[in-house]
């Protein structure tokens, strides 16, 4: 029997015909709070299959960490065509700097948060899943699924 090696990410042990194989997920992350509470965020999907995210949706998870210190982050590469393109983006954040702040004034936020200095967001597509307080997300912390992107792959192309 093969024993299975340390793995950098996080992965389901399945055991079939006498191997062990290691079936790659999502990874979970901690995200430290000003206040050092830290909050365990929920599988996310990640750009690559070897389970490391790309260098623009790092880029984004740090804007938005330092923007809203977010107590929930969550930021999935939804590309649809190679994972690498990171043309996609889907984000939950769940921060107390929304609070007192309407829906759209939070989709601003985050919009500018993500934003290249020029103001463009130097991607194809962001979704913002949700944007709530804590209070907000501990009522109802559900996310609606993403629709199909009917403007291309971000190259320039058709689905």
């Amino acid at each position: 029997m093969k024993k299975a090696s340390t793995m950098a990410t996080t992965g389901f042990v399945f055991l079939a015909s006498r191997t062990i194989s290691i079936i790659p997920t999502a990874r979970a992350f901690t995200l430290v709070t000003p206040k050092h509470a830290a909050v365990t965020a929920r599988n996310r999907f990640l750009s690559t299959s070897m389970n490391a995210s790309g260098p623009r949706q790092t880029a984004i998870e740090e804007r938005l960490t330092e923007a809203f210190a977010p107590t929930f982050l969550d930021v999935q590469n939804t590309s649809h065509g190679q994972k690498s393109d990171e043309s996609h983006f889907k984000v939950v954040v769940v921060s107390e700097a929304f609070e007192g702040t309407r829906l759209v004034g939070r989709h601003r936020a985050i919009n500018k948060a993500v934003s290249e200095s020029d103001g463009s967001l130097g991607f194809h597509s962001l979704e913002i899943g949700a944007a709530k307080t804590p209070e907000e997300w501990n009522q109802n912390s559900n996310v609606a699924p993403s629709p199909k992107c009917q403007g291309g792959d971000g190259r320039g192309m058709k689905n």
